[in-house]
């Protein structure tokens, strides 16, 4: 099992209607395929974690990478893990928004760009990110 993050700069013009039907899309394919993880949107930027066999990460990842919605793709981890931070969730989802405020060590008090992130700081920002976390109702 591996997980990979990724950060990515949102297309022009992105709504958050564009993201509920990425995460409509998501969430079943990911627990069709044993996956788990949670994405992250500020309007700005995306930041995302997969978790799952090694293969079908990769696949997904692929497919991800070359999506117009989003464009500046670039790979913050990809490494084996035996535990999931997000076992219990397909896709989580969280909007984060100019209230939300996160404890990290580069960045405080200015707004979330997930490009500064470092690897190690990684466990603890999507502990505080999942707390503002959303379990969408897809239809």
């Amino acid at each position: 099992m591996i997980r990979l993050v990724y950060v990515s700069t949102c297309a022009p013009g992105l709504s958050i209607d564009d993201v509920y039907a990425i995460m409509k899309v998501s969430q079943p394919w990911n627990v069709q395929h044993e996956l788990s993880g949670m994405l992250c949107w500020s309007g700005e930027f995306f930041l995302q974690c997969l978790e799952g066999d090694r293969s079908e990460v990769s696949k997904i990842f692929a497919k991800i990478a070359t999506d117009r919605r989003h464009h500046r793709v670039e790979l913050l981890i990809a490494a084996p893990t035996n535990v999931r931070w997000f076992g219990e969730w397909g896709m989580g989802f969280s909007q984060l928004m100019a209230s939300h405020r996160l404890d990290l060590p580069r960045g405080r008090g200015e707004s979330f760009n997930p490009y500064l992130l470092e690897a190690v700081d990684l466990e603890r920002t999507f502990e505080q990110l999942a707390t503002f976390a959303q379990r969408l109702a897809i239809d």
